[in-house]
Formats: structure tokens, sequence, C-alpha cells
């Protein structure tokens, strides 16, 4: 039987690391699969380090990941790849807006045998958004058909954070970004690898508690930067 890692980075997420076990704790253990929760702290300035460490002590299952220093999205699935010991990951969002009981529906499409990775979309047929902001969704779709031209590969979502992998083609990517880009990068390596790709609809919906660490023009930035390093590739000047 497989083991499942769920890699889930947090920085000052207090009021929704409590929300974990009741709304996480119960979808894994319905899965009927060995499982971990791997929680990075990415260098939290409030209460959500402590709160990771308090379900760590009532659970073993949970395991904590600290950065000493906030250094971003991409850093915490990095250090949350690395950590992770079960077969199969799924990364999540530490504020939930994937909510957990989508879960299932990565692992029953995985189990079907013919896929590497599933991505968990909201822009796919069947997908939801519940309550997401205009500017949130214009500013996805777009990035993501720029994606996909340069890719080659029609994918409804690209950039977003919820998806399971084999964990062994994760820890073997040379992942370089630090940022919300990071997604968008580990899909791109995925398929200059030749992996398997499939997606099923899910919902997203908006967070319950705090604020989004989301710089949307640092991150267009750095979604540019990823774009021009996959044209080099797709031109074939770059490895």
């Amino acid at each position: 039987m497989v083991r499942l890692s769920v890699i889930i980075p947090c920085f000052n997420e207090e009021d929704n690391v409590k929300r974990f076990d009741k709304e996480l704790m119960p979808v894994l253990e319905s899965l009927k699969v060995p499982f971990e929760v791997v929680l990075v702290d990415d260098g939290s300035r409030d209460g959500t380090l402590k709160e990771a460490r308090l379900l760590a002590k009532r659970d073993k299952r949970f395991k904590v990941v600290v950065h000493p220093q906030n250094l971003g999205l991409g850093a915490g699935l990095k250090t949350g790849i690395a950590n992770a010991s079960g077969e199969l990951a799924v990364a999540l969002d530490s504020d939930l807006t994937f909510h957990p009981k989508e879960i299932p529906k990565l692992l029953e499409r995985f189990n079907a045998g013919d896929v590497d990775c599933v991505i968990g979309s909201h822009f796919k047929s069947g997908g939801k958004l519940e309550k997401v902001p205009f500017y949130r969704v214009f500013l996805s779709k777009g990035v993501n058909i720029l994606y996909c031209i340069l890719l080659g590969r029609k994918i409804s979502t690209v950039s977003a954070i919820f998806r399971l992998y084999r964990t062994e083609q994760l820890k073997e990517l040379d992942l370089r970004s630090n940022k919300f880009d990071i997604c968008a990068e580990i899909l791109f390596k995925l398929i200059k690898n030749k992996r398997r790709i499939a997606e099923v609809p899910v919902t997203l919906t908006t967070r319950i508690h705090g604020v989004s660490k989301l710089n949307n023009f640092q991150e267009a930035k750095n979604h540019l930067k990823l774009l021009f390093r996959i044209l080099l590739w797709r031109l074939g000047i770059k490895k």
C-alpha cells in the first residue's frame, strides 16, 4: 500500500492551521492509506509555528519543518518535497481554498494507473470558482494561455498548487523558483521529462482567514522569466 505525503507551506496562517485537525485529518483518514502531513513554517511572524507544533504533539502524523525567515511559497514547497517520505505527494494551500475534501478526486484519478501527476483544476469543465475576485480569474487565465502555447499542451490550470505527484519524480527535478511560479515550473519540468499528466475538476474558493501573500506585480515578473526559459527550451537553445 502506498504512503501519502501532504505538503503544506505556511506563512502567517495561524487561524487556518487551527482548521487542519477537523477539516484535513478526517479526509485523509477516509482514504484508508498511510499518510503524513508535512507542515513547512516559512518564517511566520504570528502563532503559525506554535499551532503547527501543537498539532504535531497531539498527532505524530504531522511533521513540522521550519524556515528561520520567510523565503516564499516555492522555497516552502521545495522544503516540503525534500522532507516527504511517501511514495505519493499532494501539495495543498495552507488557506484551504482548495479544500481537503477534493483530495480523494486526485487519488481516484491517479489510481486509474495511467498518469504520473493529477492536477486539481477549477477551470476544467465541471470545476467551480466560489467568490473568487474577477481580477484573479482574469490574470490566472491569461497566464495559463501563455504557458499552454509555449508548452504545446492543453492544460486548463498551470499555476495552481493543488496536485498529486509521484514523490520520486518531484525529488529528481532541479527546481529554482522560490515564489508562486514554482507550480508552473514543476509542470514545465514534468512535461519536459515526458511525465503523464491529467486534470480533474475541483472547486476553488476564497480564504476564510488571513490575507493573500500574492504580490501580483512581482509574480508577473517571475512568470515572464519562466515563460522565457520555456521558450528557449522549446527552441532547443536551453536544456
